[in-house]
This record gives structure tokens, C-alpha cells and sequence, in this order.
């Protein structure tokens, strides 16, 4: 777009925002979306912040673009705007197409809630159980409510948020953990974000690639990029994203990972199968409940209210270990090519977790204190996969490493080590059993 256009689009976008205008035709629908979009997150500003906004906004073309634009709009609606892209549309022509924004509104506005279905299926190198989720998401109230089931129909997991508290339980083991706080779960409230809300929250927070008009399932479509974490390691983690051309609502999400010289490695696709909004009100009674079924064991969990401390360890003998209650969770002798070395006792202020070492993997077992090596960056996207017939949760932890966790009678079994070991997490999450009595 020549700088003497982009001028013209500004001033029109502006006397059309301010109501000195009444806006025609592409101009129309990107003022709706805007106007929809910074509803949602209007706040007050005072005279004097306005007067230094203005102050800083003065020069050059970029920031007059910005000063024209209402002060009412979040930052990342903001983000959103900057991401304007002049695209070809799926018939050829020439079209301003604000893809980004646009895609944002199309998850619905503060009353309506989305009604998702999303099949998961592994990267080429595998490691998981192809699952769908069905459920419910209420961004503006924080609420969502999912059920995950592998090919054959069978229920591994069911959830439930209400803001801050979690609630997961688990039909083939008859278990079920409940967090009052996202503070008592190792990767705290991220645990319980779905794929798309991680996307809503991508969208809201960074500004995507340019889309690209392909075609999907035989239908116009765009594609376009939306980074969402750097690991340590070099990793960096992206959300590859295939929306429609007419309704701007996802039909893929692949989770893609680029690690240290340009290799890029498909981890996970997720396909929606189906995405609509509707109004709050038209929502099932039982959209966002979950009643869990008489004699299901519950775990209750608690975050300390104070931060954990560690008091000291003690290296447990094989007959310690089995007289432990509840019963720890193991992978046999063996595991990952190595035996089983120390068994180590952590006892924090808040309560106790215990460690099996295999080399370079850990397991650990825990209850209502997280040990803080597993804890996760809480911005992270956690990815709630199916192995064999658990749902099973994998995140990277602030140190670095790769972490795999389940719920368990009485609490969580997390394995925990080297990032590029993952394909043997995969496998070994699948053999945690209890351990013997003898």
C-alpha cells in the first residue's frame, strides 16, 4: 500500500470511528469489528494520561495512525489494528482484509459463549492416542467445560473451570482432583486452557504473520502464523492456523516447533470440527456443570498460602517406599534404559512429594504441594493429549524441561527431564503403575 493510501484509510477509519462519516462496504465491516472488539475492554483514562499520549504520539505516519484510533482500545485490539494487511482474496482480487481482527471477532463478543469440537491427532513422529474434545468456552466469565474421549468413545477425562477452580476427573480410574486454586497445579490456570483459548489469547496479545489465502477441504481459506512461547532450549512454539475465508472461524491449528538451526517439527494438529457462538442464555442448563458420580475418590487440592519451602530430604529404602500411603506411582526396575536408582523423600513446609530417579528421568509423586522443579511458566500452553486410555497433560517447566503429568488416587505423577527425550515420555507415561507392596 503506497504511504498517500494508507494516509487516506487512517483519516477515513478515523472520521468513521468518530462519527463524522458514515462508512461503505469494506470500510463498514472493519468498523464493526473494531467497535465489537474494544467493547470488550474499554477503560477509563484520565485527562493528564491523555495529554501525555498525545504528547508522545506526534511524530511520523505511524503513530499519527495510532492517535487517530480511540484510546478505548486494549492493546491488544491495538496489536490487532497494526497487523492490517493488504491480502489477495481466495477469488484474486485485491481486498483489505484485517484477518487478525476479524478472526478475533468471529469467537464471539462478551455475551455469547463458543461451542466447540476438536479432534487432536500427533505430529508425523507420533507419541499419543488420536482424542476429540466436545465443550463449552465462556471467555468473558472465564468458565469452560470439556469432555475428551479417544476414537472408540471411550471418556478419559471431563473438566471443568470456573475462573480459578479447577475440577478433573478421570472415568476409567473413577478419580478426580480438585484444584480451589490455580496456584495448587503446577502449571497453574494454563492446565486448564484449551487450544483455543490459547488462540483467542494469541490473537488478543500478538500481531500474526501476513495470511495467506490457500484453499482447505476444498473451500477458500487463510493461513497465517501466531508465535506463542520461547523456550529455553531454543525451542520456539507456534500456532500455525487455517481459518475460513468466509466466517474467519478455525478449521486447523497446528502446533509447530522450531528448534536451534531451522529444523520445524509438527507436534500436534488440532481440527475443529466445529465452532459456533451463541448467545449466553441459548446455552444448555448443564453447559458448565459437572456432577461427579457417588464413591469417585477426590483429591483435594490446596494452594500452601505461603511460598514453598524446602526443609530437607531423606533417601527412602525400597520397604519405605512401599509402606507409603497413597501407594507411589513407578515404572518398574527398568525405565528408559536405566534402573531405578535413588528414592529420594522432598519435605517441603507444605507437605512432602517423592522422587524415583531413572538417568536423566524423574518421576515424581506428589500430592498437595507442587515440588517447585515441576513447576510451569504460567503463560505456557499446556497440552492435554490422550496415551493409551489417560488424559495426560505436557508442559515445559521454567528450568527448561520437559514435563508429563497425570492425576493419580490421591494426587499427580509427573515425569520430568531432557526436552529432546520426549518420544520416551510419551512412552513411559504409559507404564506408571503402583508400586508393590513387595
Amino acid at each position: 500500500m503506497r504511504r498517500c493510501d494508507d494516509r487516506l484509510l487512517a483519516r477515513s477509519l478515523a472520521d468513521a470511528l468518530d462519527g463524522r462519516a458514515q462508512p461503505t462496504g469494506e470500510l463498514e465491516a472493519l468498523v464493526r469489528v473494531l467497535e465489537a472488539a474494544a467493547a470488550e475492554a474499554r477503560f477509563d483514562v484520565s485527562q493528564a494520561e491523555t495529554e501525555r499520549a498525545l504528547a508522545t504520539a506526534r511524530p511520523g505516519p505511524v503513530r499519527r495512525l495510532r492517535l487517530l484510533l480511540p484510546v478505548a482500545v486494549a492493546t491488544g485490539v491495538a496489536v490487532a489494528l497494526a497487523a492490517g494487511l493488504l491480502l489477495l482474496s481466495p477469488s484474486g482480487s485485491p481486498t483489505l482484509v484485517n484477518v487478525q481482527a476479524r478472526a478475533l471477532a468471529a469467537l464471539g463478543g462478551p455475551g455469547s459463549v463458543l461451542e466447540v469440537t476438536e479432534r487432536i491427532v500427533p505430529g508425523p513422529a507420533g507419541g499419543f492416542t488420536p482424542s476429540t474434545r466436545t465443550g463449552w468456552i465462556d471467555a468473558a466469565r472465564g468458565e469452560a467445560r470439556f469432555t475428551q474421549r479417544t476414537t472408540d468413545g471411550t471418556v478419559v477425562d471431563e473438566t471443568l473451570v470456573e475462573r480459578s477452580r479447577i475440577t478433573r476427573y478421570a472415568p476409567v480410574t473413577g478419580t478426580a482432583v480438585i484444584a480451589g486454586s490455580c496456584a495448587a497445579l503446577a502449571t497453574g490456570c494454563a492446565s486448564a486452557v484449551d487450544p483455543l483459548t490459547v488462540y483467542r489469547r494469541a490473537l488478543e496479545r500478538v500481531a500474526a504473520t501476513a495470511a495467506t489465502p490457500v484453499t482447505f477441504a476444498g473451500a477458500p481459506a487463510y493461513r497465517f502464523s501466531l508465535p506463542v512461547q520461547a523456550l529455553r532450549d531454543g525451542v520456539r512454539i507456534a500456532q500455525v492456523v487455517t481459518v475460513d475465508a468466509r466466517t474467519l472461524l478455525p478449521e486447523r491449528i497446528e502446533w509447530r516447533e522450531r528448534r536451534q538451526g531451522g529444523h520445524v517439527q509438527t507436534a500436534a494438529v488440532i481440527d475443529i470440527r466445529d465452532a459456533g457462538a451463541v448467545a449466553r442464555d441459548q446455552a444448555p442448563d448443564d453447559a458448565f456443570l459437572l456432577a461427579l458420580p457417588p464413591k469417585t475418590v477426590v483429591a483435594q487440592l490446596a494452594a500452601p498460602g505461603r511460598p514453598v519451602r524446602l526443609l530437607g530430604t531423606r533417601r527412602l529404602t525400597p520397604s519405605e517406599a512401599r509402606a507409603l500411603s497413597p501407594p507411589l506411582y513407578w515404572l518398574g526396575p527398568r525405565a528408559a534404559g536405566h534402573p531405578l536408582g535413588a528414592i529420594t523423600l522432598y519435605r517441603y513446609n507444605a507437605g512432602v512429594a517423592v522422587q524415583l530417579r531413572y538417568g536423566p528421568l524423574l518421576v515424581w509423586d506428589y500430592g498437595p504441594v507442587v515440588p517447585p522443579p515441576l513447576l510451569g511458566n504460567r503463560l505456557v500452553p499446556v497440552k492435554q493429549i490422550v496415551i493409551g486410555s489417560r488424559s495426560v497433560r505436557v508442559y515445559s517447566t521454567v528450568g527448561g524441561q520437559l514435563a508429563v503429568e497425570r492425576d493419580r488416587p490421591g494426587g499427580t505423577v509427573a515425569l520430568i527431564g531432557p526436552i529432546f527425550t520426549k518420544p520416551a515420555y510419551f512412552e513411559a507415561i504409559g507404564h506408571l503403575r503402583p508400586l508393590p507392596d513387595r
